[in-house]
Formats: structure tokens, sequence, C-alpha cells
């Protein structure tokens, strides 16, 4: 894993947190946090659409 995606991986999970602390829907948060993760997949070349 490069050191870009752990940054981005880290953001993502900070953001997940980010979301649960605002109170927002499981199915919301899994939704966000779901089409994050696919782009970072997608950017790293393991997503292939």
């Amino acid at each position: 894993m490069t050191r870009i995606e752990q940054s981005l991986r880290a953001a993502l999970a900070d953001y997940e947190r980010d979301l649960i602390a605002a109170g927002k829907a499981p199915d919301t948060v899994h939704t966000y946090v779901d089409r994050a993760e696919r782009f970072i997949e997608y950017l790293v070349g393991s997503y292939v659409p």
C-alpha cells in the first residue's frame, strides 16, 4: 500500500467517524463511505467499473 493510499484510507476513516458523530443514519454512513472506498480502489487500480 502506498503512502498516498494509506493517507486516503486514513482520511476516509476520519470522515466515517465524523459522519457517525454527526448522527447520520447507518445507511447514509454506509453509502457515503462505500462510494468513497470504491473511488480509492479505482485510483489505485484495484477496481474497474
